[in-house]
């Protein structure tokens, strides 16, 4: 499981992603996911479609479909994205979104990936909004020291 963090925007209101990459019986991988905003509640829902492996700079390529549930127009979204691994517990990446409902929506995200703790994971994955975005919160103070120095 990985927590990723980047800058609100309009386009991009999400603040902080848990994401879980895993292998399915077959082998192959598969990144699934969902975001929430700075007030805790949920942004988006999204999982990948072909991810290709980078075994000479250790990390992933992938194409995702994804969707804004809490959105009234729900619109499908999917694009591609990279995670590269910088150290066990920290990578970086970014991620590109098309909207079928807005052809203009192309946009490219940037930010860091961190090994989600397992009560973060619990935290983000439980019922209790105040504790989630009391932790968004958390994670955002931190992430903004990171992109100042």
């Amino acid at each position: 499981m990985a927590v990723f963090l980047t800058e609100l925007t309009a386009r991009e209101p999400s603040a902080v992603s848990l994401l879980r990459i895993s292998r399915a019986r077959d082998g192959a991988l598969e990144l699934t996911g969902r975001s929430w905003q700075e007030d805790g509640s949920l942004s988006a829902r999204y999982w990948s479609e072909a991810v290709k492996e980078r075994k000479e700079s250790s990390g992933i390529f992938y194409y995702w479909k994804g969707e804004r549930p809490l959105n009234p127009n729900a619109p499908q979204l999917d694009g591609t994205g990279e995670i590269r691994m910088e150290s066990a517990e920290r990578a970086s990446g970014y991620f590109t979104t098309h909207a079928d409902t807005h052809p203009r929506v192309n946009a490219r995200t940037a930010g860091v990936y961190w090994r989600a703790d397992p009560e973060d994971m619990s935290i983000m994955d439980g019922r209790d909004d105040r504790k989630r975005a009391e932790l968004i919160a958390e994670r955002l103070t931190h992430w903004k020291s990171i992109k100042n120095t």
